[in-house]
């Protein structure tokens, strides 16, 4: 008669992320920090997977950018060629009062 097992109680990481619909075409802004750019791109794939993989299971439909603040203060983002030309036109100013989903991060 051993001990039960504890419980996890550590929360999964959680992100306010902006879901939006252009162009009829979903989007996923996650605002992550800064430090993201100074990381590998293959770090970064793995982060931006591992963020469409919490955006599929719980139905959050759309293309997951992670956008950052980089050194000379303007959004720096990691996405697909079409949707450069919009996240161009928009800073972290914009991306902050879009907020208006929350996304937990399950590491793995």
């Amino acid at each position: 008669m051993g001990n039960p097992t504890p419980k996890r109680t550590d929360a999964m990481p959680t992100f306010q992320v902006a879901h939006l619909r252009r162009d009829g075409q979903d989007i996923i802004i996650v605002p992550v920090d800064r430090t993201f750019g100074k990381r590998s791109p293959a770090e970064q794939a793995h982060i931006q997977e591992a963020f469409q993989r919490s955006a599929v299971s719980v139905e959050m439909n759309g293309v997951v950018v992670p956008v950052w603040e980089d050194a000379a203060g303007r959004m720096a983002f990691r996405a697909p060629p079409p949707w450069h030309e919009f996240l161009k036109s928009i800073d972290m100013v914009f991306v902050a009062t879009a907020l208006n989903r929350i996304l937990s991060l399950e590491s793995r």
